[in-house]
């Protein structure tokens, strides 16, 4: 309990020192701004969706100055940061990757190579897979939200909030009330964990392990200037310039499409029931696993789109969500390590050997599942403690906000190295 303490008081030290809220979101570089160079509210939804749609496993073995790079207003950028620039300068070449429901799917490789071209020999990591998912998002968007606006009514509904349903959690556990008490928690097994695994020092064996991030994929969460108004619907003639890659087949339609938003205007402001139906309806945010035979659903892309409509919206419009605190933290590679320098993990020896050699940890594998899984307890448990010192905090303090300044001081520590 002392180490949650200190890990605690540490952390909401930061929080306050450096006013952590929604609006943190709008310091990144790269995100746009509501009402700046013609960003709208319809084209701020479909950009973050495709953000957190491709947003995952930008690895590189390669040094640094040899990986994948996008050039965008005079500056070089890499990884996830790199996919935003790719974004924001196809839409000002014409090159809308983000009307998901309003494009067909032949020419879309053409298209996402050009989006996403780089300055070095290395190219966009696991660029098959991010196609396949725009292709699989971009089906789902047509076939379950794209009527016309005059129809939308006779969309068939779906009771989200049904138990019925199969949401994130683990089979035949019911998870209590409590603080987080949520269709989006999963519930895990206490039972003691494998003498090979990573050690949460600040739970004991009874507490119940509350998730929900992603196996599948690692986020690298997080240029000002301009983006011309019209760069959102290009002049009818226009080049796109390029390589001249026959785009034909992806001219944009007059109105943007609005699949994205309907999808989140039938969530009813609700976090819980957006991840649900995200999760429901598309295979590539239906993020889960199996521990000691019993299947774990995480969430955490899922949950990451949600998090980041609240952020970039300030809480409101698009982004108002009743029950944003119910949603946890998203457990990437670097959140664990500042949660492992706040001594709130501890590693296994076999675990930390391999940590040391830099060795990959499977896909699947106990280790990530447990890493993932105490990391999101963790943070719950200094979420909690901060409360409890701190009662002024409630309601200001959650999860989500947590995770943005862990890994902002993950960032931070991984620059000093």
């Amino acid at each position: 309990m002392s180490g949650t303490q200190s890990a605690a008081a540490e952390l909401y030290t930061q929080f306050t020192s450096r006013s952590y809220s929604a609006q943190s979101w709008n310091d990144h570089p790269l995100h746009p701004h509501l009402g700046d160079e013609g960003w709208d509210e319809e084209a701020m939804v479909r950009f973050i969706f495709t953000m957190d749609l491709l947003n995952f496993s930008f690895w590189s073995e390669l040094p640094a100055k040899e990986r994948w790079q996008v050039e965008w207003r005079g500056e070089r950028w890499t990884g996830y940061a790199g996919m935003i620039a790719g974004l924001r300068r196809g839409l000002e070449e014409g090159r809308d990757l983000t009307d998901l429901g309003g494009w067909e799917e032949e020419g879309l490789e053409a298209l996402v190579g050009e989006v996403f071209r780089g300055e070095t020999g290395e190219g966009m990591p696991m660029m098959g897979k991010r196609c396949g998912a725009l292709e699989e998002a971009a089906k789902v968007l047509r076939e379950r939200f794209g009527v016309r606006d005059e129809d939308a009514d006779d969309l068939a509904e779906v009771d989200y909030d049904d138990p019925s349903i199969a949401t994130a959690g683990v089979d035949d556990t019911v998870t209590t009330g409590g603080p987080r008490s949520h269709e989006t928690e999963v519930a895990a097994s206490a039972e003691p964990e494998p003498a090979d695994g990573p050690k949460n020092v600040s739970t004991a064996a009874s507490d119940v392990l509350e998730v929900a991030s992603e196996t599948a994929y690692t986020a690298e969460h997080r240029d000002e200037s301009e983006i011309v108004g019209s760069a959102f619907v290009p002049a009818a003639g226009s080049s796109t310039g390029g390589s001249g890659a026959s785009m034909t087949t992806l001219t944009r339609p007059r109105r943007p499409d609005r699949s994205v938003v309907r999808l989140i205007e039938q969530a009813d402001h609700s976090a819980g029931k957006l991840v649900n139906m995200l999760a429901e309806y598309f295979p590539c945010f239906r993020d889960e696993t199996r521990f000691e035979d019993r299947r774990v659903r995480f969430l955490k892309r899922a949950q990451i789109f949600v998090a980041d409509l609240w952020a970039a919206f300030d809480g409101k419009g698009y982004g108002r969500f009743d029950d944003i605190e119910q949603l946890t933290m998203f457990a990437d590679y670097r959140v664990p390590q500042m949660l492992y320098n706040l001594s709130m993990l501890q590693y296994s020896p076999p675990l930390s050997a391999r940590i040391r050699r830099h060795e990959e940890i499977p896909h699947g594998h106990s280790w990530e599942i447990e890493l993932r899984g105490c990391s999101i307890w963790a943070v719950e448990l200094m979420r909690r403690q901060i409360i409890t010192s701190h009662p002024e905090a409630a309601g200001k303090v959650h999860a989500v906000l947590l995770d943005f300044l862990l890994y902002d001081l993950a960032k931070e520590v991984e620059a000093k190295v």
